[in-house]
């Protein structure tokens, strides 16, 4: 379900993208170090931007540094490395396995369950250091899966849902910029959601899963369904702008620069990719 929030490579200059490098591979490395290379097979740019964002929100020491590894090993890679890339770790393990649960469940992956074999072990520390995110983790996928479970297309029940728990994770500190926090998370959350039941709905058909934009598919034509798609999209990102502009991150500062430049550009970059392959499919 993770991978929608990029961002936009034409938007940015070498340095930008060298500093997003470096916290995307910190991001890695950190995985790496907690979870070995079943952490690091999870790596997402959802939670390398939730680093960012937190970074710069909380002016966080980095450590800048450089180095190879074993995807990379001719050249060396930017490195960042503070108390919020070993955060996103935490988050991205823990999100991780229950993706991988719910994968074994719903197709009987044997590699997905493996996969959350690896990780089960690190549940008990994961509790324990952040339990108002695992609890809520917990809680949101129990109702999502009752909700999907049962069928429902309540659009707003179910992007609530994994907004909520979304939400939860951006929000580490309960501190006053946590309601800012939880309110982007929210609605950054609902525009993965519906990102994910967008691009998969043609896959979900074939296989008879369940996916939350099916009916809308079924009552709407083409054109009016993917104008619908548009707007409940939009009023997403809004949502999670709206909260955005609330924090004090300076635009021109460079971890600002890559947050507005994914959330203004880059998660539509990738809504523009699977239109334009949807439409293409349509006209071939």
């Amino acid at each position: 379900m993770f991978g929608y929030v990029t961002i936009y490579r034409k938007g940015l200059a070498d340095a930008e993208m060298e500093r997003y490098q470096g916290y995307y591979c910190g991001l890695c490395q950190a995985l790496g170090r907690r979870y070995g290379r079943t952490g690091q097979l999870t790596l997402s740019y959802d939670m390398a931007f939730v680093c960012i964002l937190l970074t710069a929100l909380y002016d966080e020491p980095t450590a800048f540094a450089a180095g190879r590894c074993a995807p990379h090993p001719l050249r060396k890679r930017p490195r960042a490395d503070n108390s919020f890339t070993e955060y996103a770790a935490d988050m991205t393990a823990a999100l991780a396995y229950y993706n991988f649960m719910d994968d074994w469940q719903d197709d009987h992956r044997r590699a997905s369950l493996a996969q959350a074999q690896r990780l089960e072990p690190y549940l008990p520390a994961l509790r324990q250091r952040w339990p108002r995110q695992m609890s809520k983790i917990t809680a949101m996928l129990d109702q999502l899966n009752v909700l999907e479970g049962s069928g429902s297309h309540d659009l707003d029940a179910l992007c609530n849902t994994f907004g909520a728990l979304l939400g939860e994770v951006f929000a580490c500190r309960d501190d006053i910029w946590a309601p800012a926090l939880r309110g982007m998370g929210q609605g950054l959350g609902a525009f993965i959601y519906l990102m994910d039941a967008y691009d998969d709905l043609q896959k979900d058909a074939r296989r008879g899963r369940f996916n939350a934009l099916q009916q809308l598919a079924d009552e709407l034509p083409p054109a009016a369904y993917e104008q619908r798609c548009h707007e409940l999209l939009t009023q997403q990102m809004g949502r999670c702008a709206q909260h955005f502009e609330m924090l004090p991150i300076l635009k021109d500062t460079p971890e600002g620069k890559l947050l507005y430049n994914t959330i203004y550009s880059g998660v539509w970059s990738k809504y523009a990719l699977v239109r334009k392959h949807r439409e293409a499919q349509r006209h071939d």
